[in-house]
């Protein structure tokens, strides 16, 4: 993977900045500062992968610069003639990665840069190898180009079926552009309005019933680094237009208080829903889409990538405690399966096959496995038959059974669209999603 890095050169002496531009100009687009004030400028409108800073700046100490590189999520190193043993473990301590010597720059700063470059590398191969398995070669290029975006404060909008890897996604990127800040994660689709708000923006003590505490919302925790909405789709219109307001001006009031707070952060959001289906519906503002989604990645459902089948159930075996093996026309059979539940479904389907009495998985276990399964018979709704059930089971239980079966054969039909199922059922969204939550069922 190829990566374009965004470099701050701050250094007052300019023989030294041109130094160092022609050092480091392969490697990505360069800005420079001439002092500690323009330093503090361009980070505070800016986002770069790596700054480099001189210790004396005229006026100044580029010691004291440190702590808000680190802040923005960059990586910091020092390069500095300045040998005194105290500055050096300041720089350290504040968070510098290097503390490098100008007498050596031309051999030891490629060496540095490459090793950064490795580091983003290596994430990336890793996140293939060992998190989001997949041949593919249209999601493999398009993942690259997503992470060779500097995203650092930018927003990033991720649609895709549910179980094809969303959060995965979001956390690659996080440990791409803040390897070292916050991840902050919230699902929107498990609060109420009430409630949202004060997940997103905080509250203070006695803001409502309650509120016997302060609380920092995710926004302020975030700070500095990601903060990953799952399910936004879900948000209710009048959150939305809250958050949309603090996303325009930085700034945010939690619940009760009348001071604002800024934060600054890569804003990472994911539906499994139909987004513009949403907006058409007046269910989901336009404006807030087009602020959430500076860059959008769509995610393949499995069934759209049917060859990494193979790839995925050889990945899940690995990594079962209990060996088991897959007949070839069993694999066939479930490459030919829609998967509803994309990738976390076949992940569930594995898990059943190693705990199955049998090592060798055959066709039919294959057409058992995946074929939803009802934790108890509901009875047929005539005669005595619910009676009997309620008397046994209660009330609530077959509402529940009728509720989970529904959602199933709807899931199955509509091949895991959620809006659809949504439709069909004639429910609410934050009813469907509380039936998935209850039943834990993998759509």
């Amino acid at each position: 993977m190829k990566s374009k890095l965004s470099i701050l050169i701050i250094e007052d002496d300019k023989y030294a900045r041109l130094n160092l531009r022609e050092i480091l100009s392969p490697y990505g687009i360069l800005e420079e500062a001439a002092d500690l004030e323009t330093g503090f400028t361009k980070l505070a409108n800016g986002f770069f992968d790596i700054v480099l800073t001189d210790i004396e700046l005229g006026s100044g100490s580029g010691v004291d610069i440190i702590p808000t590189i680190i802040r923005k999520g960059s990586h910091c190193i020092v390069v500095s003639s300045y040998e005194d043993d105290d500055i050096i473990e300041k720089a350290y301590t504040f968070g510098a990665s290097h503390y490098l010597s100008k007498h050596k720059i031309r051999e030891q700063l490629p060496v540095y840069i490459n090793k950064y470059l490795q580091s983003k590398n290596a994430r990336f191969e890793k996140f293939l190898t060992e998190e989001f398995i997949t041949q593919d070669a249209d999601t493999i290029e398009e993942l690259k180009r997503l992470c060779e975006i500097n995203l650092k404060n930018q927003n990033l909008f991720i649609s895709g079926p549910t179980g094809t890897g969303k959060s995965l996604l979001g956390k690659l990127i996080h440990d791409i552009t803040h390897p070292e800040a916050n991840l902050v994660h919230l699902n929107c689709s498990e609060f109420s309005e009430n409630l949202l708000e004060s997940e997103l923006f905080g509250h203070e003590k006695g803001a409502f019933t309650g509120a016997d505490q302060k609380k920092d919302g995710k926004l302020k925790l975030a700070n500095g680094g990601t903060l990953f909405l799952d399910e936004v789709a879900t948000m209710p219109l009048s959150m939305q237009q809250k958050l949309l307001k603090a996303l325009d001006e930085k700034t945010f009031y939690p619940v009760g208080s009348s001071s604002p707070i800024r934060s600054d952060f890569t804003l990472v959001s994911a539906t499994c829903e139909n987004i513009q289906e949403k907006i058409l519906l007046r269910e989901f503002r336009e404006d807030l889409y087009f602020r959430l989604s500076g860059f959008h990645f769509d995610l393949k459902p499995l069934n759209e990538r049917c060859n990494d089948i193979d790839l995925l159930v050889k990945f899940f075996q690995k990594k079962s405690s209990r060996r088991f093996v897959i007949k070839p026309e069993a694999l066939e059979a479930m490459k030919k399966h829609a998967w509803p539940g994309n990738v976390r479904e076949l992940s569930k389907v594995c898990d059943r096959f190693a705990q199955s009495l049998t090592g060798v998985v055959d066709l039919n276990l294959v057409k058992k496995t995946i074929l939803p399964q009802m934790n108890s018979k509901i009875p047929a709704p005539h005669g005595t038959e619910w009676e009997d059930y309620i008397e046994n089971h209660g009330l609530r239980s077959l509402i529940s059974q009728i509720e989970k079966r529904a959602v199933e054969t709807s899931m199955l039909k509509n091949k895991g669209k959620i809006t659809a199922c949504i439709k069909d059922l004639k429910i609410s969204t934050s009813a469907f999603y509380r039936i998935l939550q209850e039943h834990k069922l993998h759509c």
